[in-house]
């Protein structure tokens, strides 16, 4: 199968130098603007192809492919406005469906998390948290907390994940916008912990990854005081990569691809091993274990790798000295 050529657009793109020859600082420049990006019209994403089997009744998946030569996006929208799109239960094992089918999918080079509506999302329902959390089935005694499956899910996927940020990120719907790589959010945007205030708390990637994100004593105030930021607060402490100010109501998700193509421009396996080394320091042994896998995966397509697998199904000593990058 033939890879088509990168779109003209994109030449120069990488090496400095914009289509005229000017210096360009990154590239940002350089990348084609979206149909519909300046009129009032939404981003022209398009229904996900769901496997038969795959039912969301919670969650909605979209797709936008760029261009034949570019990986698609895939965006994740948590679909219960009604509710500020607080999750129960349904809502979490849909989000793991939809990031699995995600991860899966070779065309798929970045995926955007986002809530329907004007909200983000605003943590856990609590009209359905019943005297031992939420309960997933009627035989789990007591229930398990499935969300932190779907935090540590969303650590380990290699593909980069972007937070797209409007109106309420609250509870458990800010522990999901932190577990995210990269966050933009619009100047709707509100931040905080809510837990503390209705009883309950998040002492996983809620605190770990809070306290590397924002210092030991902003974390602690904003877990102890349990109180709201607006978007430049949030951008001020080093929650959000980007407050995007202008563009109206779907600037957010024009800047949101204009990244995720920037981010796509890159090499798949170079992301996926930065991302799992970013994520070994906290993560501590399953980090080193995710670094480590990628490393190997990577190893297996070398001649090197390929020569031992020869050498023993030939029944032969392996012949390393023939291969002239098999050494560190």
């Amino acid at each position: 199968m033939s890879i088509p050529p990168p779109p003209p657009s994109f030449h120069g793109m990488f090496d400095g130098r914009s289509a005229s020859g000017s210096a360009s600082r990154d590239g940002f420049d350089l990348i084609p603007p979206v149909p519909g990006q300046f009129s009032s019209s939404a981003p022209p994403y398009v229904p996900y192809p769901l496997p038969p089997h795959v039912k969301l009744t919670d969650v909605l998946m979209d797709l936008y492919k760029p261009s034949s030569a570019e990986f698609g996006i895939c965006r994740i929208s948590i679909d219960r406005p009604l509710r500020k799109n607080a999750f129960r239960p349904e809502t979490v094992e849909d989000l793991i469906k939809a990031f699995r089918l995600a991860e899966d999918d070779p065309e798929i080079g970045c995926i955007v998390l986002q809530g329907k509506g004007k909200d983000f999302c605003a943590g856990g329902d609590q009209s359905v948290r019943g005297d031992g959390g939420y309960q997933h089935e009627q035989t789990e005694v007591p229930p398990r907390l499935k969300v932190l499956d779907l935090h540590v899910q969303m650590k380990r996927c290699p593909k980069p994940i972007m937070a797209v940020v409007k109106g309420y990120a609250v509870g458990g719907g800010h522990i999901l916008h932190m577990v995210c790589d990269i966050t933009l959010c619009d100047s709707t945007a509100v931040f905080g912990q809510t837990g503390p205030r209705m009883g309950s708390f998040d002492a996983g990637y809620g605190c770990s990854r809070m306290a590397r994100l924002v210092g030991q004593k902003k974390a602690r105030e904003l877990w102890f005081l349990a109180k709201f930021y607006n978007a430049e607060e949030a951008a001020d402490m080093g929650l959000v990569n980007k407050v995007v100010r202008d563009g109206g109501q779907w600037g957010v998700d024009y800047e949101a691809i204009k990244w995720a193509r920037r981010m796509m421009g890159n090499s798949p396996s170079a992301l996926a091993c930065l991302k799992a080394a970013l994520n070994a320091d906290e993560d501590g042994a399953a980090g080193m274990m995710q670094l480590a896998g990628n490393a190997t995966r990577l190893y297996y397509l070398t001649e090197e790798a390929k020569e031992g697998r020869e050498a023993f199904l030939a029944k032969r000593p392996p012949y390393w000295r023939k291969i002239p990058s098999s050494k560190l």
